[in-house]
């Protein structure tokens, strides 16, 4: 081979396509047998994007990430799966679709298209045949599915609820379609809120399981982002509970200052409380409470001191027996769910905010006894400064969590539709299984006014599937958060059985747990729900096998990317376009660029820095490994001169070993950006021990031979980060072809040392 075809320059433009096509060829992308028996693969679920647009620079990042612990794992022999899904119903489609004015679908399909090109390009090693659209008839058929299982383990229900609701367009809006001022995002009149019928998920029988298995998260890969986020959703309060004398039978009350319960003001009801209907009675309290749960106040509220709060006028005998105003506000949903609430304004701030607005009926210092008048005396100016309450009889340790459960339908044309039949006689009626699925109109063309499927006819209008009697499908459909609740499971097994066994799969157990969850920080509230589902359908039968009903073995958040320290916005014109950076720069450059620049706990404030960085990384590691070829096949040996070097070379075995060893621990780890510099760091080491033997002249060939190993010892290691890049180096070396590849993890072993190593075979 000529020395110019042995020195090409780095092109990523010839590179990196001729790459991808031998993964291609080579079946690197398809998901592998499933591991024997005894044996547990690796699989790696990435989030799912919305299908509007094309993908982002947090897109990249997640993707990449993901990426790199893929290739590790094959590299160090394990059978390895990178699912992906597309999260295609949902507003920001049908919103993008209304301005077009076509069909949702189109849509989704065109810009899943475009995301898929993305993806290859940037090389990502996903199993492209097991891809899926949360909006195909065939995936969500199983999102009804679970509908009706859910339903019929009672975790669904039906419910009123305030939404948002324009009377010139006649529709409901979602929160983010509600302009500032109250005014709906198209026609720009005033919105109102209204109540009306809304189905529900029922999350809270599998709290409590939620919160114990936390120590058992704590104990496994997942981040510290990743706990907060559920221990934030999950919203634990702990301290006391006891009960107080109502009007037909004891009340529970709950207050996390356990010290302090003594000196309670009064008590605070959620408005979902089940007792409540006790405390309100006709006329102005059962108005002011009926115009509090339509939300009339909701949008101005931000605080406990705008918070709605209803007086019932009434009132219950306190731990001292001095009579404690009941009061109604969903301020206590808010910090402890649906249940009953002591106020003590002497030791919590939010409290003393509703005491200070009926002075008339709240004493701020605690209660009026002469008891209370002599704890209020001894009363310091900070409230976590007021001395304990005497302890409170009947008192006992409790717990409470904020989560609670959410609504899941929409009034949106753009969803799954749900599988129940309005029928006059029968009530709401579910969709039997075997008719499943209730499909939505894919010609439908969403204009912004009125409710489309409500007027469509030949979807709406139906027999009731319980006494026949002509009835009416549901129009609203299920929020795309409710698909989401399983989009880690089809990529588990081959899309052909999807249509039948989905959550039965033999298949599927040997992906299940996903090793590797990799998403954006924003993503706990779908994690914490997968959680309570697998729960669910752990109990129903279908994953059984996950005994502890946890979904992922190991969670990465990673924070967003932004730009010149902004949230990258079109309006703020500083966008990162990824298709422009890998046409001028190829994908390696990016993606190295993109885990370089910060750990995934970090906000990725992006700058040409990290291209600059990642561009002369690859082009300097890329020329240097190719002079060192051409310059081996030169080399001369001297045995006597190649034992006087042979320390140096040993020293040389030492570094690649550590080296190999902190890239392969930060990979596992995924802490990439800690991976990519000792990458570098590793390539510096390697020159310097160039650098020290040249100052003794030329290097004899055992040198040159170690030096070589150890070039290629660093692109093997490079090839979860940079694989174009480090697969070319290694053929070009002359010692691997194509089909050797990609390999397993580099050993420093491997490196000869000896003189009478030479010629080495790696």
């Amino acid at each position: 081979m000529s020395e110019s075809a042995r020195k090409p320059p780095y092109d990523a433009t010839r590179i990196e396509p001729e790459r991808q096509a031998a993964w291609a060829d080579r079946g690197d992308y398809e998901a592998p047998a499933p591991p024997p028996e005894g044996e547990h693969g690796v699989y790696v679920k990435s989030s799912s994007p919305f299908t509007s647009g094309n993908l982002h620079m947090g897109h990249v990042r997640d993707y990449t990430i993901g990426d790199a612990y893929a290739r590790f794992q094959r590299a160090r022999g394990r059978s390895v799966l990178m699912g992906f899904g597309f999260d295609a119903f949902g507003l920001p489609a049908e919103l993008a679709a209304i301005e077009r004015q076509i069909p949702a679908a189109e849509w989704v399909e065109q810009c899943g298209e475009r995301m898929l090109v993305q993806m290859k390009r940037l090389g990502y090693s996903f199993d492209y045949d097991r891809v899926f659209y949360s909006s195909d008839e065939g995936q969500y058929r199983w999102s009804q599915w679970l509908f009706l299982t859910l339903h019929e383990m009672g975790l669904i229900y039906l419910d009123d609820t305030t939404v948002d609701w324009c009377d010139t367009c006649q529709t409901t809006l979602a929160t983010i379609q509600v302009e500032e001022g109250g005014t709906c995002w198209r026609c720009h009149n005033e919105v109102r809120l209204i109540r009306r019928p809304t189905w529900f998920l029922k999350i809270t029988p599998y709290l409590e399981e939620n919160d114990a298995n936390m120590a058992l998260l704590e104990r496994q890969p997942w981040d510290e982002l990743a706990l907060s986020t559920q221990r934030y959703i999950l919203g634990r309060s702990d301290g006391v509970e006891f009960d107080l004398a109502g009007p037909s039978g004891p009340l529970t009350v709950f207050t996390p200052h356990a010290d302090h319960a003594g000196l309670a003001s009064f008590v605070l009801l959620s408005p979902r409380h089940p007792q409540v209907e006790e405390w309100v009675g006709e006329g102005t309290v059962r108005e002011e409470l009926e115009q509090l749960r339509s939300g009339g106040w909701e949008r101005s509220a931000r605080d406990a001191k705008a918070v709605p709060v209803v007086d019932t006028g009434r009132g219950v005998p306190g731990p001292d027996g001095e009579d404690l105003p009941v009061l109604v506000s969903p301020l206590v949903d808010a910090r402890f769910g649906p249940t009953a609430a002591l106020g003590i304004p002497a030791v919590d701030e939010a409290d003393r905010d509703i005491a200070q607005r009926f002075p008339d009926r709240i004493n701020v210092d605690g209660p009026k006894t002469q008891a209370g008048l002599e704890k209020s005396a001894h009363r310091h100016e900070e409230a976590e400064d007021a001395p304990p309450s005497a302890p409170v009889d009947g008192a006992v340790g409790a717990k409470r969590y904020r989560a609670n459960d959410f609504s899941i339908s929409r009034q949106r044309s753009w969803g799954t539709p749900i599988p129940i039949v309005h029928c006059p006689d029968c009530g709401p009626v579910p969709v039997p299984k075997a008719d499943l699925p209730v499909v939505l109109p894919r010609d439908l063309v969403a204009t912004g006014e009125g409710n489309p499927l409500a007027e469509r006819p030949d979807f709406v209008d139906v027999d009731c599937p319980r006494c026949g009697t002509a009835a009416k499908r549901e129009t609203d459909t299920l929020d795309c958060h409710f698909d989401a609740l399983f989009l880690w499971v089809p990529a588990t097994l081959p899309p052909e059985d999807r249509a039948t066994q989905m959550f039965t799969h033999p298949e599927s157990r040997k992906w299940l747990p996903a090793e590797r969850q990799v998403a954006g920080g924003d993503s706990g509230g779908f994690v914490f729900d997968q959680r309570v589902v697998t729960k669910a359908l752990r109990d129903h039968g279908e994953f059984a096998y996950m005994t502890d009903g946890e979904p992922f073995a190991g969670v990465l958040f990673h924070e967003m990317v932004i730009a010149d320290g902004r949230k990258m916005s079109k309006h703020l014109g500083n966008v990162v376009d990824p298709d422009a950076l890998v046409e001028q720069f190829g994908a390696d450059t990016v993606r190295v660029a993109v885990l370089w620049a910060a750990g995934p706990a970090k906000t990725l404030n992006w700058s040409d820095a990290a291209i600059r960085f990642a561009n002369k990384f690859l082009r300097g590691f890329w020329t240097y490994a190719h002079d060192r070829f051409v310059e081996l096949d030169v080399a001369r040996h001297d045995p006597e001169k190649a034992a006087e070097t042979e320390p140096q070379r040993e020293k040389l075995r030492g570094w690649c070993e550590n080296g190999l060893s902190r890239i392969a621990a930060d990979t596992a780890d995924l802490q990439m950006h800690k991976s990519i510099r000792n990458l570098t760091r590793l390539f510096e080491r390697i020159q310097q021990f160039e650098q020290q033997l040249k100052k003794r002249g030329q290097l004899d060939k055992a040198d040159a031979e170690a030096l070589v190993a150890a070039i290629l010892l660093l692109a093997r290691a490079l090839q979860p980060f940079a694989p174009h890049t480090a697969e070319a180096i290694l053929i070009d070396s002359g010692r691997f072809t194509s089909d050797d590849l990609p390999g397993v993890w580099p050993d420093a072993v491997d490196m000869p040392v000896a003189a009478d190593d030479i010629p080495a075979v790696l």
